[in-house]
């Protein structure tokens, strides 16, 4: 199965970062979004979406509540996991610069699956944890074994590499695959500690020692002429992001509802 996962900021001129979670003011004006036209072009001629064949989904204000709407979906067993992710957006969400990747690599990944799933039991698990946010609950749906394959189709005027190296297979950001690594004897964030020449063997070490999830294929799609499908998604995810996207982007909403069919 196949879910096409949008951000409104994709649709922004200049990519804003670093912008706390809990931030409840709108970004600057400043950042100024794509007009109808080019939005309208870019939903049914790269995405292939119609307005005569609308596609399941739901419209969340901050992107980590798409996880729990997929949940929603898996439980009742609508969307049948491992699917796939088309995922539209100026931030990758996997993890970087979050300390849940380090939660997620030296504790998560040590639980069967099906507890990994049921994060309201992280606190009788763990002493500390992370939740998922806006900016990791990507990498959340890949421990949790849900993502088949990855693509980021990533905003044309962002980097398209805010990703941490180490959810790479083997840590080679050229391999295209994202393999998240357990190890119960070394820590992750021991490799942060070593850097230098000491980085290869301790990598080495750490790979040698480790449980290795799934592979998941990643592709990065960075410009807009690559981005190519016929609009055959089973479910639609739509995120506002209120405080990365100026108020001015709000009739961007209104557009998205005529492709969606509002679960």
């Amino acid at each position: 199965m196949k879910v096409l996962d949008i951000d409104m900021d994709y649709f922004l001129e200049d990519v804003p970062y670093s912008i706390p979670q809990e931030c409840t003011s709108r970004v600057s004006e400043d950042y100024k979004p794509w007009n109808k036209e080019k939005i309208i072009d870019f939903i049914e001629n790269n995405l292939g979406l119609s307005t005569n064949s609308k596609i399941k989904g739901k419209i969340v204000q901050n992107h980590h509540e798409a996880l729990y709407y997929w949940n929603d979906l898996v439980s009742i067993e609508a969307l049948r996991a491992p699917f796939e992710v088309i995922h539209v957006d100026s931030h990758a969400d996997l993890g970087l610069g979050f300390a849940s990747q380090f939660f997620i690599f030296e504790n998560l990944l040590g639980l069967d699956v099906d507890k990994r799933v049921n994060i309201p039991n992280y606190e009788n698990l763990f002493e500390e944890y992370s939740l998922p946010g806006i900016g990791d609950y990507l990498l959340f749906a890949i421990a949790f074994r849900w993502i088949s394959k990855l693509t980021y189709v990533a905003n044309p005027n962002g980097f398209g590499d805010d990703y941490p190296i180490f959810i790479m297979k083997n840590f080679q950001d050229s391999s295209g695959i994202i393999q998240l690594p357990y190890n119960n004897k070394y820590k992750l964030t021991k490799l942060f500690e070593l850097f230098g020449d000491n980085r290869t063997s301790m990598e080495k070490k750490y790979l040698n020692n480790s449980i290795l999830e799934p592979e998941v294929p990643f592709e990065i799609k960075k410009n807009i002429d690559d981005v190519k499908y016929n609009g055959d998604f089973d479910f639609i995810t739509f995120c506002i992001s209120p405080n990365y996207t100026p108020k001015s982007a709000d009739f961007i909403i209104d557009i998205f509802k005529e492709y969606i069919e509002i679960d």
